[in-house]
């Protein structure tokens, strides 16, 4: 009976343990990846993609250098980011494309704009933006923001010989004045 007890209390404190340390993830090459982050593997062809959206803060240094302090955003929920406090937000992109197979990416962006107090208008922008053969390459997009900015809807789409293999987003955040 003693030994079910101690099983039980030694199990007890391995569950509590664990549930208070955050997991850490690594990529193949043994680098810390930023939590969340996504990855996408393109059926028959050894590319993969890691991809991550992150907002920016300025924070104060010890020494007064103001510093931009990275928040990784998950791209499953609606954001609210509010304009006083965080100052750009930007996906990452990372292609490891091992066989060198030539890719496009295509952005799509909808934009709600303010005119005036009240109204609105809505803008779509887009196209290709970067094409690669490269075996390892980082795109780094910043995303809309700015004072007249309301409301954004974002998505990346991967092409391989002109057929889309991968989409990203939607990403989908409010700018809050």
């Amino acid at each position: 009976m003693k030994l079910k007890h101690v099983t039980l209390l030694m199990a007890m404190m391995f569950l509590v343990g664990c549930a208070t340390v955050r997991p850490q993830f690594v990529d193949p090459t043994g680098r810390k990846l930023p939590n969340p982050s996504y990855t996408l593997q393109v059926i028959g062809d050894p590319m993969h993609i890691i991809f991550y959206y992150a907002s920016f803060e300025e924070v104060k240094d010890v020494d007064g250098t103001m510093i931009s302090k990275p928040t990784y955003q998950s791209f499953l929920k609606h954001h609210d980011f509010y304009a006083n406090k965080v100052k750009a937000v930007t996906l990452v992109i990372e292609v490891n494309n091992p066989n060198e197979t030539e890719y496009s990416l295509y952005e799509t962006v909808d934009v709600k704009i303010r005119k005036g107090q009240t109204n609105t208008t809505e803008v779509q922008m887009g196209g290709e933006v970067n094409s690669s053969i490269l075996p390892y390459r980082q795109f780094v997009y910043p995303l809309p923001f700015g004072e007249n900015i309301r409301e954004v809807d974002h998505h990346v789409s991967f092409y391989v010989n002109n057929m889309e293999v991968a989409r990203i987003g939607p990403f989908r955040y409010n700018l809050i004045h």
